[in-house]
């Protein structure tokens, strides 16, 4: 929903290709106990909901830190989900046929136990061609069982590669630097970075220890302090190439650019940084800029429901 919006011709083997050479892991990084959320959105069975973050491989280690601290993932409570991870402990990476045939369990309960264990941040999988057979064999109900001894030899789809358990964050020798590295991210991700720009954010490193790392970068002369974004209280800090680009903005006319994107790209700001109601960041929502100011927003039926409720609620308690 994010990238062919994004990206002109995107093609999704492009993504596949990134994850099965190594270069781009993915996962859900945040834990269940610390997202408030998740008791709605991470079930045990494929759902376009489940929040997964695809990450450059070799900054995988220092991103569980930053997003995880000491929390650790829940322990599974479906037995299915016990046996697929057991397996892949013991066992190491394996095929989705293999953990079928160690596991002793049906392909279907295996499925549902990746899932499952995928929603609560323990396993990923080589290709993220292993997260469409997910939910494509949810959607559609395929089946995904063979009979006997064969039955390890269903439900096998090409270039999902091999499952194996997400590492877990190694304990934080340096504070500082891993400070500087998440504001480094930060800075390549948004450009400026200001505190209430982190609103959606979850982080184990505080924002105080962020913006100490924003100032000594600051000193070395490889970010600019000032006031990029007005409206906002606090430091503001940005990469010298973001500040021209923004002055260029700034100079120039209204072209009339209509850019739509989904409401869970993180460019969605609207009630955070740009004005307007919050959209909430489902998959099914949509907002629409022009020239980079929200001009409208494609709520699904559910969030239009709850929306309405929630204003009509407002009103009654205004009344009173």
């Amino acid at each position: 929903e994010i990238l062919p919006r994004r990206v002109a011709g995107y093609r999704p083997a492009w993504l596949d290709d990134l994850c099965l050479s190594g270069s781009v892991a993915w996962g859900r990084l945040r834990v269940r106990d610390a997202d408030p959320e998740a008791s709605v959105r991470s079930r045990p069975f494929p759902s376009r909901a489940t929040p997964v973050t695809l990450v450059v491989r070799g900054d995988l280690p220092w991103l569980l830190q930053a997003v995880r601290g000491a929390a650790r993932p829940s322990e599974p409570e479906s037995c299915a989900t016990r046996d697929v991870v057991a397996v892949l402990r013991e066992h190491g990476a394996l095929f989705t046929g293999d953990v079928v045939a160690l596991s002793r369990r049906l392909p279907t309960e295996v499925s549902a136990g990746l899932w499952d264990a995928v929603g609560r941040g323990l396993v990923t999988a080589d290709g993220f061609a292993a997260v469409r057979s997910l939910l494509d064999g949810h959607r559609h109900g395929v089946p995904r069982h063979g009979h006997g001894l064969r039955r390890g030899a269903a439900g096998i789809v090409a270039g999902e590669g091999r499952w194996s358990l997400l590492p877990e964050a190694a304990p934080v020798a340096d504070r500082d630097g891993l400070a500087e590295a998440l504001a480094e991210q930060l800075l390549a991700h948004w450009g400026v970075v200001f505190h209430d720009l982190l609103a959606r954010e979850t982080l184990a490193i505080p924002w105080r220890e962020v913006l100490w790392a924003l100032r000594r970068m600051e000193a070395r002369g490889t970010v600019r302090g000032g006031r990029f974004v007005n409206g906002f209280a606090g430091e503001q800090y940005a990469r010298p190439e973001a500040v021209d680009m923004l002055r260029s903005v700034r100079r120039s006319q209204p072209a009339g650019e209509l850019v739509t994107l989904s409401a869970a790209d993180p460019l969605n700001l609207v009630g955070i940084v740009v004005p307007g109601p919050r959209i909430p960041a489902l998959h099914t929502n949509t907002v629409t800029y022009r020239d980079g100011v929200p001009e409208a927003a494609g709520l699904s039926a559910e969030t239009a429901g709850l929306t309405a409720e929630a204003t009509a609620r407002d009103r009654a308690t205004a009344a009173v």
